[in-house]
């Protein structure tokens, strides 16, 4: 297993050994690496801020209940180290493609446009977004359209385009649909900021 790292303002990526993080998973995970990486002072809709998808330890199992991918960073509404919870399909394809967990790092230019980022195995694809300031359903439709219709998503919304507070993350279902949600902490607003409206 290891760990994606993203640049979404470079639209770099590297996948590294999980070195001081193996053993861990999910909230823990997630948490750990924004205690280490994150300044503590920083904002969270800033380069600095960064924001992590990990499933659990047990994610690649059939084990009841282990489908389940947590989301973190500092939270623009709290202040602090936030983890949001989300069932899904995401959780149960990351250690399909050998990954431990995502990590969306730095932020691009003001003005830059959306992105889409498709993760295989073995790359990373960065493109304008086809999606932008749609609305998840409907954005769904297209990304499936345009990926396959196995593609599974982490999208937001125009909320989290825009950076609002409150903005969530919506995970494909076992359908295919948006349905699934990281409801808590702004989370949709970090991935906006950092330019990112859908991973597939």
């Amino acid at each position: 297993m290891k760990i994606l790292r993203i640049n979404t303002r470079t639209k770099s990526f590297k996948f590294e050994e999980l070195g001081d993080y193996a053993g861990l998973g999910g909230r823990a995970l997630t948490s750990r690496v924004v205690n280490r990486e994150v300044p503590a002072d920083c904002h969270a809709l800033s380069a600095d801020n960064k924001l992590i998808f990990a499933g659990g330890v047990l994610a690649p199992t059939n084990a009841a209940n282990s489908g389940r991918v947590s989301v973190g960073a500092k939270s623009p509404l709290t202040g602090g180290i936030k983890e949001s919870n989300s069932g899904g399909q995401f959780a149960h394809t990351l250690p399909k493609l050998g990954l431990l967990a995502i990590i969306l790092e730095d932020k691009p230019e003001a003005g830059s446009p959306m992105q889409e980022i498709f993760v295989s195995a073995d790359k990373v694809v960065f493109k304008d977004s086809a999606v932008a300031g749609m609305r998840t359903y409907a954005a769904q439709e297209k990304l499936l359209a345009a990926y396959g219709d196995k593609a599974v998503t982490a999208m937001v919304g125009p909320a989290g385009e825009q950076c609002l507070a409150a903005a969530t993350i919506q995970f494909s279902d076992p359908e295919g649909l948006p349905s699934r949600s990281a409801g808590r902490g702004g989370m949709g607003a970090v991935m906006g900021s950092k330019g990112v409206k859908a991973i597939v």
